[in-house]
């Protein structure tokens, strides 16, 4: 296959995965709510039921924040929570973030946000080390500035 054939099945695949938010099977990690406290806030939402690419964003996401950002968790300047989207109890975040399908949210002490969606449903399954390559670079531009 051809590099720009290569391309059209990347980018047709991606648009699949966009289309798998609403149907995807479950994993729950639930945590309160985040505190305004902290300088950045990981918020991944998702539905009751996930697919392998939901469970992927949300365990990567997780798993980097662990490796990388440990001593800033600690400290509360970085804050991880995953919220299911379908729970009552978290209907408020939902409509804060106007939140309808899967989503991953970088929001800043300030309230700015960053969508980092298609980065983490286009890499987080498919190429871990990328996807994890590219989330930490967000992260640490969005703690620097």
């Amino acid at each position: 296959m051809n590099p720009l054939m290569k391309k059209i099945v990347s980018y047709f695949g991606f648009i699949i995965l966009g289309t798998l938010f609403i149907s995807c099977a479950e994993s729950q990690t639930n945590q309160d709510s985040v505190s305004s406290s902290a300088k950045l806030e990981v918020l991944y939402f998702h539905g009751t039921y996930r697919c392998a690419t939901c469970n992927a964003v949300e365990n990567n996401t997780q798993q980097l924040i662990n490796d990388y950002y440990k001593s800033q968790v600690t400290d509360g300047i970085i804050k991880f929570a995953a919220y299911n989207v379908d729970e009552e109890k978290n209907k408020a975040m939902v409509e804060k973030y106007q939140i309808s399908f899967s989503t991953l949210l970088l929001v800043k002490g300030d309230g700015s946000v960053t969508d980092f969606t298609n980065t983490a449903f286009y890499y987080a399954h498919t190429n871990p080390e990328r996807y994890a390559e590219l989330l930490k670079a967000e992260i640490d531009k969005q703690l620097s500035n």
